[in-house]
Formats: structure tokens, sequence, C-alpha cells
């Protein structure tokens, strides 16, 4: 039994001893891994897929070719079918039977050209029709021109050996014909005129004769692999056409071709030398079957190449992967060992050497990173000494430097309390006003505030304002109750007014200027603060740029340094920090008409407090 215990020591030591390798012998090792893992599974899912692929490709292939073959030739002999379906529900063949009856007394000859009329009609439809033919008790008719008749029974012709004992039709393959002189194979259908069985004639016979020519062709033309051929069977499983009789005759031995239609469309065939793919179709109309056989080796043979393809290429991916591997490990680990050698450098004391980096990747700011901080350690020994010699004089000089804002609210009181002496009523006013505007402003260093402070801080800057201006314009201040405790950033709406003021009026002169300040709730817990004045309004350019979304801060030129673009733009990226996508900035603004600044922001809790009002 394996002792774990042992088991993992052992494996702690090595994945220990593997860690403290070098960076480069460690990165290598891991890499190679990598690849001798991804690389021989790649190839070998590829050929798997692409074995597959081809594979049925070429199965598919056979059985489309045998299915067209099977079903043209069957097309074919249909339209054969067809027209000797036509002879016989002719008038033509109905007359020519009751002469051969007798219950007609008509001349041979009118019948004769009755019958070759009909099967000169026939030809015209049908092409492939090389022969027509008819035996009769009473004599012969047929359309065989321009071949020769031969002199030959009927009754001598395999075609009256293949109907005896039975009434069906039949399809004969014969290497000749032995009615006509035509030379080649010849492929004929065999039946007895219709009108037999009316007339009880028994020894009339119909012969439709087409040239197998065409036929061997066909088979011919199809060869998918080499060592392939096909054929026609018939219901035995005996050859009626074959494309290579010689590579057919050992193959038709097996048993397998005895019964084709037990056997599925597709199937496999076993020799003492080979493997064959057989497929096969069935021709309706004659009883035979259309075969195409092929050699799976040569089948197959792009599958093979493929197997052996993969390999040599997976072998050589592989080598050639380590070789690489090793090589870049080692160009990109050379700056990081030159940086180490300088490091210890560093650590002996020496301060002065510098990494030169050759590209601006990141070990080349790694390197940079390294010179600033020896440059900042030089600087910071540097500070320490300079800083050491006037430390004490220092601390005494921040000791009396230290001003608490206590000290100028209180000095500011008591300046304020001093003009009510002196019954200075506006002198008082202006100081209480700074003095508030100062205690707003510092905000006991919070940047949060609330709604009803922020508008305190803009009603004390209007005050003093008005008072530098001799209360040339008038300002109005309307708070909602609902909105006084919603928590904002603070200075937000004393650069808005700020703005109106150095820039919305024409100067040195404010009669009739009016400035408006709101804060109101909307529904859905939406809070609106407003700043409006009756100025001279904005440029389009400017209107555009300042309803861009919150989070486009970068819309501002870089070289924009007026006091309107800066103090819009900072309020804008306050707001964006503080609430994101919860808050939003718009101006609408007029030439000679004035401005309106709008700043809209959703408040939860004023949207619960709606809800629960609502409930």
């Amino acid at each position: 039994m394996v002792d774990t215990k042992v088991v993992y020591m052992t494996w702690s030591k090595f994945v220990t001893k593997f860690l403290n390798l070098g960076l480069e012998r460690k990165v290598w090792i891991m890499t190679s891994i990598v690849v001798l893992l991804t690389v021989p599974l790649t190839g070998l899912f590829s050929y798997h897929q692409a074995a597959r692929i081809l594979e049925t490709y070429a199965y598919n292939a056979a059985e489309q070719t045998v299915n067209q073959l099977g079903e043209s030739m069957n097309q074919q002999l249909k339209s054969v079918s067809h027209s000797l379906y036509l002879i016989n529900a002719s008038d033509e063949m109905k007359k020519t039977m009751e002469w051969v009856d007798g219950k007609t007394e008509e001349k041979e000859q009118v019948n004769m050209n009755r019958m070759y009329s009909l099967f000169s009609r026939i030809r015209l439809t049908e092409d492939d029709i090389r022969t027509m033919y008819m035996h009769t008790p009473k004599g012969e008719f047929y359309e065989g021109l321009p071949y020769e008749k031969k002199h030959v029974a009927f009754q001598d012709t395999p075609y009256y050996t293949a109907m005896q004992g039975s009434s069906l039709n039949k399809w004969v393959y014969l290497e000749e014909d032995p009615l006509f002189a035509a030379p080649g194979p010849v492929i004929s259908l065999v039946s007895k005129p219709a009108y037999v069985n009316e007339s009880g004639s028994s020894e009339s016979y119909l012969v439709l004769t087409l040239s197998a020519d065409k036929y061997l062709n066909s088979l011919k033309a199809i060869q998918l692999v080499p060592e392939g051929f096909s054929m026609i069977l018939d219901g035995r499983g005996r050859p009626v056409l074959e494309s290579s009789p010689d590579l057919a005759e050992e193959l038709l031995k097996h048993d397998a071709f005895n019964n084709l239609q037990a056997n599925p469309a597709q199937f496999d065939v076993h020799t003492a030398e080979q493997e064959f793919l057989v497929n096969h179709r069935a021709i309706p109309f004659a009883g035979w079957h259309a075969v195409i056989v092929q050699p799976k080796n040569r089948l197959l043979a792009p599958v093979q190449y493929i197997k052996y393809f993969s390999i040599i290429l997976t072998v050589t991916l592989l080598v050639a992967s380590f070789f690489l591997i090793r090589v870049i490990v080692r160009w990109v680990n050379q700056p990081l060992r030159s940086l180490h050698i300088l490091m210890n450098r560093v650590k002996e004391g020496d301060l002065g050497v510098r990494f030169t980096p050759k590209y601006a990747d990141e070990i080349g700011e790694l390197g940079a990173r390294f010179n600033e901080m020896l440059e900042r350690i030089k600087e910071l020994i540097l500070r320490v000494k300079e800083e050491g010699d006037a430390k004490r004089a220092a601390e005494m000089r921040v000791l009396q430097a230290q001003i608490n804002p206590h000290f100028l609210y209180n000095t500011l009181d008591e300046l304020y309390w001093r003009s009510l002496e002196f019954q200075d009523k506006s002198a008082s006013e202006m100081i209480l006003a700074l003095s508030s505007f100062f205690r707003l402003s510092l905000n006991q260093g919070d940047e949060e505030t609330t709604v009803a402070k922020e508008l305190e801080h803009v009603t004390q800057y209007l005050k003093l304002v008005n008072f530098q201006y001799q209360r040339q314009f008038c300002f109005e201040v309307d708070a909602d109750e609902q909105t006084k405790n919603v928590i904002v950033p603070k200075i937000i709406l004393q650069p808005l007014v700020e703005n109106s003021i150095l820039h919305a009026f024409k100067q040195n002169d404010y009669s009739g200027s009016h400035i408006l300040i709101r804060s109101r709730r909307e529904a859905a817990g939406i809070i609106l603060l407003s700043a409006e004045d009756n100025g001279c309004g904005l440029p389009c350019e400017l209107v555009t740029l300042f309803n861009r979304p919150l989070k486009e801060d970068s819309m501002f030129p870089s070289n924009n340094s007026s006091a309107k673009g800066y103090a819009i733009k900072n309020i804008r990226g306050r707001l964006w920090r503080f609430f994101g996508e919860r808050a939003s900035f718009s101006v609408n603004s007029e030439r000679d008409r004035g401005t309106r600044v709008e700043i809209r922001i959703f408040d939860e809790r004023s949207s619960l407090s709606d809800e629960s009002a609502v409930s």
C-alpha cells in the first residue's frame, strides 16, 4: 500500500525544487509542458475530424453516384415501358390483333403498313429505342431500318425462351441482337400484347430493343477511385452490364451479391486481399440493381495521407517549438538579468549605476522606474541631510505659523461687534456675510454638504458681491423645504453665480440685472438645482459642449483657461465622481435673453419617501 505521507513529502520537495529554479528555466519548462500537451492533442483532434469528414464525404459521394445511376437507368427503362403501353393502347394494335385472330378480312400489307406507322410514331417520341418488333402467328411486324432483319425464327431466340412459363414483361440483356444485324450488345423489353388477354392468342410477342453501349459507357465513366468499378446485376445477382468484367469476376462469387435486397444500401465485402465498399440501388422497372464497388484502401487513401502528414507535422512543430521557446525565453530574460546585476551593485552601495532600456516595453518601463528610484534615493539622502540641519528652526517656524480657522472666525466676529458699536450697519453685514461665507466654504474640511448650506453659501456670496457693486443688481434664492437635507458636493452653485456676474452682465452696468437661485423637488425623487440670469447668454459652441454627458470630461480643450470653462468643468467632474449616472448637467441659453443652468440629482432617499407616502 502506498504511504500517502511519503508521496506528499516527495511531491512537496519536487515542487519546492522547481520553484527555486531560475526564472528562465521555469518559464521554459512550463511553456514546453503546455506545448507538449496542446500540439499533439490539436494534431490528433484535427486528424480525427478531417478523417471523419473525408470518410463521410467519400461514402456520401459513392451513395449519391449509385443513386443517380439507378435513378437514371430506371427513368430510361420506365420511358421504354411507357412506349410499350402506348403501343398496346393504340387502335393500330387493336385492329392488327383482330386481324391476327381472324375477326377481319384485311390484307396483310394493310396491317404491315399500319404497324410500321405505329412503330415509326413511337420512335419519334423515344430516341433510345433502336428497333421494335412484333411476332404473331400470321406474320411479323417491325420497324428496324436501317438495320437488316435476320432470317431467324422467333422461337429460336432467347426472347422466346425468356417468356416461356411467364406472362410478365421481361428485360433481357444479350451480347448481340438476335433479330437484327445491328452490332453491339442490346437490352430488350419482351412482352405479350395486351390484346392477347381478350383474343386468347398466346403466340404473339412484342420486343423493344435498346443499344446497351450507352449504358456501358455510363458505367465505365463512373470511377470514383482507381480499381473501382460499377455494374448492373439482375435479381439473382448475375451481371447484366459491367464496366470491368475482370475486376468483378472474383468479387461476384461472394454470397452478399446473391440477394442484394436483403443487404443495406451500403455494406462492406471482405476478400482475401482487401476490403471493398459496395453501394447499390434497385432499378424497379427491370428488377435489376445498380452497383458501385470501390476498394476501401483506395477510397480512404486521403485519410491515410492526413494521418502520416499529421504525425510528421506534429513532431516537427514540437521540435521547432522547444527550440524557439528556448530562444525567446533567453531573449526576454536577458534585460531582467542585466537589471538583476545592477540591483546587486546598488545593494553594495553603488548608486551611480543606471539601466539603459532598449525597448519601451514592461521591462523597459521597469528599468526606467529603477533609474527614477535611484535618482529619488539620491535626492532623499541630500534632503535628509539638509533637513537635519534646519530641523529645530523649522519646528519653531511651524509652531508659529499654525493658524486655526476658528481664529479667523473669532476675529471676524469681533470686527462685527465692534462695527455695531460704531453703528455702521453695512460694514457689520459685510463682515457677517464674509464670516458665514468662509465658514460654509471650509465646511470643517468635509467635501459633502446639504442643499440648505449650499444655498446659504451662495446667498452670502451674493450679498458680498452686491455690496461691492453698490446693490446694482438684484438676486433671489428660492429654496424648497423638501430639498434642504439632500447631500451634495460643496461649492457647486457659487461658481455658476460668479460666471453670471463676471460674464453675463455688461461691464460696470448691472442695472436691471437679476439672478435667480432655486431648488425644488420634481417627481420620482429628482432634485433640481438651477441658476438663472437675464444676461447676454452663451455662445452656441459652449452650450453644445456643456450639454455633453457628464462622463465626457475630455470635451474641454486643454488650452481653455477661461474661468467660465474651468469652473463648469470642475463642477461637472465633481458631480460625476460624487453621483455618477444619478446626476445630469444641462445649459439653456439665448443671446441677450439670459442663461439657465440646471443640475438634476436622483435622490434615492427622496424616492423612497415618495413611495412610502403613496403607499
